[in-house]
């Protein structure tokens, strides 16, 4: 699921390393008023890019400075756990990450395989999205933990649109054309 070399440039799917973040504040409305909740709180974890590989490019302008394409970058937690129990259909579901795609799946998880850099198996709850500021990731030293395979960084970016979009089954249909043992 995972490359063994890694190059520092961050890419969709992208787990990084855990990074201080302050969680979004929501917003409550009441009496036709909206009110700031007020939590905060600082917290660590690992994040894995939700944004895609072109919004997280910097430039250099004019003077030599450099810019984000973009201010922020959408990130989400990774959570060590598992939201299914593991003799559960739904789990199994999770497990093969939507790769056949029946209907039903639990298509709001991107399922992570355990690995030993995190120690578990893992996923990535995509209504748990919230931004980051790009200089944020910019000033770690070495933001990146584990990238992904090619079929798997696939797989999650359609998964990711199907959440979101659901896509058209003509996206699968180019899976299934670029992957085919994985559809047997």
């Amino acid at each position: 699921m995972f490359v063994s070399t890694l190059s520092q440039t961050l890419r969709q799917g992208d787990i990084l390393d855990k990074v201080f973040f302050v969680p979004p504040s929501f917003h409550q409305l009441r009496d036709g008023q909206i009110s700031l909740q007020h939590t905060f709180s600082l917290r660590q974890a690992y994040l894995v890019i939700i944004s895609n590989c072109c919004d997280l490019q910097w430039y250099e302008d004019k003077q030599g400075n450099l810019h984000p394409k973009r201010p922020y970058v959408l990130v989400a937690p990774l959570s060590l756990s598992i939201p299914f129990s593991k003799d559960s259909d739904e789990y199994e579901k999770l497990v093969h990450n939507g790769e056949n795609r029946p209907d039903n799946d639990p298509i709001q998880y991107f399922y992570f395989q355990h690995n030993p850099v995190i120690g578990a198996e893992s996923v990535v709850d995509f209504s748990t999205v919230m931004p980051i500021r790009s200089a944020t990731l910019r000033d770690i030293t070495s933001p990146k933990l584990l990238e992904l395979q090619v079929k798997h960084r696939h797989l999650f970016r359609t998964r990711l649109h199907e959440y979101f979009s659901r896509i058209p089954e003509e996206e699968w249909e180019e899976i299934r054309a670029l992957f085919p043992s994985d559809f047997d």
